[in-house]
């Protein structure tokens, strides 16, 4: 079975390919992931602290005009100061990190389970989800931005739409994305053992 290197256009990155892509490596980006979910859930964490309680737009999975407009209000001036200068900082950094964890991992094991370059093309846009995702992401901490910047005038309709759908179809691609990940990886597993299997039984024995 022979692996054919991934079409750098793909992912934009040059350097990434499946003769030097590794199980460590995706290791280190699992790592990397998981580090950045915890800042930015740290960062969450400190917005709310300084806030009094006030919750991050950012984890609901849309917000109406009135809600948005309360809840900078509730945030006070520490708050939305500590929301646009930590928080969507950290989240837009955190972006970056899982598209290409998922990117890379799912590719990692899409080229393994569809070694063929006929199967390959078929199944490699999925790996543009993530990465579809974090460009939501950012469009969503831009708005977000924006609204703290002009507060206390309300956000106008176009920009609180515009930053509901973003929301909204990050969640959706962020999660399939996991699950993709997930089922790719019990697929690769459940083909290992199946060759191992096959190997075993076809080493004689005495």
């Amino acid at each position: 079975m022979t692996n054919h290197p991934i079409n750098p256009k793909i992912l934009g990155v040059k350097s990434l390919s499946m003769r030097t892509m590794r199980p460590r490596h995706i290791g280190g980006l699992l790592v990397l992931f998981l580090l950045g979910m915890t800042a930015m859930r740290l960062a969450a964490s400190y917005v709310s602290l300084v806030s009094g309680g006030a919750e991050i737009l950012d984890l609901n999975f849309g917000n109406e005009a009135t809600y948005i407009h309360n809840t900078l209000f509730a945030l006070g001036g520490s708050g939305r100061d500590a929301y646009l200068h930590v928080y969507l900082l950290i989240d837009a950094c955190y972006a970056v990190i899982y598209a290409v964890f998922y990117a890379c991992t799912m590719a990692f094991f899409l080229r393994r389970i569809a070694p063929e370059r006929w199967e390959w093309k078929r199944v490699r846009w999925v790996i543009l989800l993530p990465m579809v995702a974090a460009a939501c992401d950012w469009w969503e901490n831009i708005s977000f931005a924006r609204m703290i910047l002009q507060f206390p005038t309300p956000a106008s309709q176009l920009l609180v739409t515009s930053a509901t759908i973003a929301t909204m179809t990050k969640f959706i691609l962020v999660y399939l994305s996991l699950l993709l990940v997930l089922g790719l990886a019990a697929g690769w597993i459940v083909l290992r053992l199946r060759a191992r299997r096959r190997q075993q039984l076809k080493t004689p024995t005495g």
